[in-house]
């Protein structure tokens, strides 16, 4: 988590604070780029949900710090799909998955 905070600092300021620039962002980008793809071919499109989930996250953390954003992310993220879901079945009367009713309009 730490390296991320650092990172977020810029390239020449991660460089100086003793990270890998180069190679940990790459690390990330490939990581990130597998468990998309991934994810989307499970889940579906409500892969992309996480966009929006992100930048609440951010708002509701009110800083840039990981160790508090990620669970704040994670939390949001269960409670929105959650809440969805119930909508989606008890409101709406509909028997499908939430992800599968994304698109599906």
């Amino acid at each position: 988590m730490h390296v991320y905070d650092v990172l977020a600092l810029g390239r020449e300021a991660s460089i100086n604070l003793g990270v890998n620039h180069n190679q940990v962002v790459t690390i990330i980008l490939i990581l990130i780029a597998v468990f998309v793809s991934a994810s989307t071919a499970l889940v579906g499109p409500i892969t992309f949900f996480s966009l929006l989930v992100a930048n609440l996250s951010y708002l509701i953390a009110r800083t840039q710090k990981h160790r508090f954003v990620l669970p704040v992310a994670a939390l949001l993220t269960t409670v929105c799909i959650v809440v969805g879901q119930l909508v989606l079945e008890q409101v709406l009367g509909l028997d499908t998955p939430i992800a599968l009713s994304t698109f599906s309009a």
